[in-house]
């Protein structure tokens, strides 16, 4: 790969950016009936595990997803599958974001006793069915993952592409 020239880098500046992510769902039964939450330390509203990618240092989000895996709950599973790809505007409260959701499966109990909060950013989890994510999630992400729980127990493959949480093919 080559270095970009001082001109290239100028030109890409200006283009509108948007912020990668990659979050994970979890679920405890293979009906997917529920998610694994995750409660971050210090603030309301429960989120799932993930978290920003680092993208200028060369993080994929499938390696994102398996390090916030790894620093929030302390397991090592490999994420392969994505259930959706959500394009996100932006808000009066956040950059524009493109979040890839990936399937992380059903976790057995010897997973669930293992878990731990290595570092220390979440203070809780549980498993929540998508109905209850409205009322404990920021909006965007509680319709993102509710979508894409939705296609989990639909078995299909394809990943969904969300606008904003939802699949405009709905609307």
């Amino acid at each position: 790969m080559t270095t970009p020239t001082a001109t290239q880098r100028e030109f890409f500046e200006k283009y509108p950016m948007a912020i990668p992510s990659a979050g994970v769902l979890f679920f405890d039964t293979p009906d997917h009936e529920r998610v694994l939450i995750v409660k971050p330390n210090g603030r309301t509203l429960w989120e799932i595990p993930g978290g920003v990618t680092e993208a200028r240092a060369g993080e994929s989000p499938v390696a994102t997803a398996r390090r916030e895996i790894a620093e929030e709950l302390g397991l090592d599973i490999t994420v392969d599958r994505i259930l959706g790809i959500d394009s996100v505007p932006e808000g009066p409260d956040h950059a524009p974001m493109i979040a890839f959701l990936y399937y992380g499966g059903i976790l057995t109990p010897t997973q669930l006793s293992s878990i731990r909060y290595v570092d220390h950013e979440i203070g809780d989890s549980r498993f929540a069915h998508p109905d209850e994510l409205a009322a404990i999630m920021v909006p965007r992400l509680a319709r993102r993952v509710a979508a894409c729980a939705h296609h989990a127990r639909t078995g299909k493959q394809t990943p969904l592409h969300l606008q904003h949480g939802t699949n405009p093919a709905t609307i």
